[in-house]
C-alpha cells in the first residue's frame, strides 16, 4: 500500500498531495487550518528599588467557591510575602479585586512603596486604567483599594496567565480552602517551592 506523503510545496501545503489533486477535480478549495502561534511567557524581576506583587483570583464553577492568592517579591526575585485563603462565595470579579486588595494591605504594612502590580485580569485592569469600576457591588472594595495606592507609587501592568502562575496556584488553593501565608523560603510547600524558583530562574512557560 501506497503511504501517503505531505506535500511541501506551496500549493498544496499542509495537506496530502493526493487528498490535494482530489479536491482539485472535484473544485473544492481546501481550507489549511493556520499553525498554532507559540509564545514563551516568563515572570520578570523588577528594576532596583522596585517590588512586584503578582496576583490572582479563583472562581469555581464562576460564581462559586472563591478564593484569592497573591505573591510580594523584592528587586533579586526574593520572596517577601506569598498568601492565599479563602473568601466564600463569589464571582472571579469579586475575588481579582480581594486579591488585590488583600497585596496592597500586604504592601502597606511591609512599608512598600514602590510596586509593580501585575495580573492576568483584563476587567481589573481596565477598571483601573479607567479610574471607574464595572459593578456597584464591589464599590466598597474598589474605594478601599483607591485610598491604599494614593500611598503608594505603583504601577499596573498586564501580564499573561503564563507568567502569572505562583499567584494562579496560590488563588486556586484558597477557592479550595487553604489559608496560607508564607514570608520566607523555609516553610514553603513543595509546589509553592518549584514555581518560585522557575520564576527566579527565569525559566519561560509554552503559551499556544
Amino acid at each position: 500500500m501506497e503511504e501517503k506523503m505531505p506535500c511541501s510545496n506551496g500549493r498544496y501545503s499542509g495537506i496530502y498531495e493526493v487528498d490535494g489533486k482530489i479536491l482539485e477535480a472535484l473544485r473544492i478549495k481546501p481550507i489549511v487550518p493556520k499553525a498554532p502561534c507559540c509564545k514563551l511567557v516568563k515572570w520578570i524581576k523588577p528594576p532596583s528599588g522596585w517590588y512586584k506583587l503578582n496576583k490572582d483570583g479563583s472562581s469555581l464553577r464562576n460564581p462559586g467557591s472563591c478564593g484569592i492568592g497573591g505573591v510580594i517579591r523584592s528587586d533579586s526575585g526574593g520572596l517577601i510575602k506569598a498568601y492565599a485563603s479563602p473568601i466564600g462565595v463569589g464571582s472571579n470579579n469579586k475575588a481579582e479585586l480581594l486579591a488585590l486588595l488583600q497585596g496592597l494591605k500586604f504592601c502597606k504594612a511591609l512599608y512598600i512603596s514602590n510596586v509593580i502590580i501585575e495580573m492576568d485580569s483584563m476587567v481589573v485592569l481596565s477598571w483601573w486604567l479607567r479610574e471607574r469600576w464595572g459593578l456597584l457591588y464591589l464599590e466598597d472594595f474598589w474605594e478601599e483599594i483607591i485610598g491604599l495606592t494614593r500611598s503608594l507609587h505603583c504601577r499596573f501592568q498586564y501580564v499573561f496567565h503564563e507568567g502569572n502562575m505562583v499567584a494562579d496556584w496560590l488563588a486556586k488553593e484558597g477557592a479550595l480552602g487553604a489559608d496560607l501565608a508564607f514570608s520566607n523560603n523555609c516553610d514553603l510547600l513543595r509546589t509553592l517551592r518549584s514555581l518560585l524558583r522557575l520564576d527566579f530562574l527565569g525559566l519561560p512557560s509554552l503559551r499556544v
